[in-house]
């Protein structure tokens, strides 16, 4: 089948009716109508429902399995100009990544920025989500590479290729006034203290204080983890996120771990399982594993 014909069933879906994928694509409606029969013809039933008056198709659950399946066939001819590109242009093209609410910076800071010095003719995309649509964005091939803080839906599809320990910290105000000297904290030492919660994290913090039969006063839960910080940095509350050793928040704010075993956690990097990375993603694992390998030598 030809790939366009993919691309065209997804431009279908995606525009909401045959007519805008068509004026989106700059074919004819007929042409754009053949293929879609030609399709249901090839995969022996219909893929969408057409109705009239709707701005949306609705998808057959045959149609929803090929609509996964064509956005991962169509990234199969982009991987394959990349890594092409990159063989006669040195190392050229797109990393795509999938990444956790609030990962995305330190990831940044710490090995993005060092690869893009290497390899300045790649790009990025970066697509930040919570663990189902992370699932989701790997197995469709949107992105090649994950980097996680909570289990991916359908763990058995992914290798783990590097994990790394984070741990749940109490941030404060330097002129906190629920700031003391201990170095760790319980969840009894934040009895009463108004808390900023963020995200996946939040929501295991929330369990292990039921877990626990501790209620905590929280003030805020935002989605990201500046956000979080921010009542932190303005003295409203003290954040609770999570943090890898020696991340540091800045001389505004003072760290503190807690001191239950519960709340280490980890951050993985995983691919698909069986599903050949493209050039790119492959140096990037590389480079990381021996980043890695050097800062645990320090």
């Amino acid at each position: 089948m030809d790939i366009e014909i993919y691309k065209n069933f997804l431009a279908i879906i995606d525009a909401g009716s045959v007519t805008a994928a068509a004026e989106r694509m700059h074919i004819t409606q007929p042409s754009l109508s053949k293929q879609l029969r030609m399709l249901e013809g090839f995969y022996g039933g219909p893929l969408i429902l057409l109705q009239r008056g709707r701005k949306e198709v609705i998808l057959t659950e045959a149609g929803r399995v090929l609509y996964e399946k064509a956005k991962y066939i169509t990234s199969l001819e982009d991987s394959a100009k990349t890594e092409i590109a990159s063989i006669n242009e040195g190392v050229v093209g797109v990393l795509r990544l999938s990444s956790a609410y609030s990962r995305s910076p330190l990831f940044i800071s710490r090995s993005i920025k060092k690869f893009s010095q290497m390899y300045p003719k790649v790009t990025y995309e970066i697509y930040e989500a919570i663990a189902s649509e992370q699932t989701q964005q790997l197995l469709n091939g949107v992105a090649e590479i994950g980097i996680t803080t909570t289990k991916l839906d359908r763990p058995e599809h992914f290798d783990v290729l590097f994990s790394r320990p984070e741990y749940m910290v109490a941030v404060f105000n330097v002129e906190s006034p629920w700031l003391d000297d201990k170095k760790t904290l319980s969840l009894k030492d934040l009895q009463n203290i108004p808390l900023s919660l963020s995200g996946s994290g939040g929501a295991i913090f929330r369990r292990i204080c039921r877990d626990s039969n501790f209620t905590p006063k929280i003030m805020s839960i935002n989605t990201t983890k500046s956000t979080t910080l921010q009542w932190a940095k303005d003295n409203i509350a003290v954040a609770i996120v999570t943090a890898e050793d020696s991340e540091y928040f800045g001389d505004q704010l003072i760290i503190k771990k807690l001191n239950d075993k519960r709340f280490i956690m980890q951050k993985d990097i995983v691919k698909v399982k069986d599903r050949p990375l493209s050039k790119i993603a492959e140096k990037f694992v590389q480079f990381y594993g021996e980043q890695r390998s050097s800062e645990q030598k320090k």
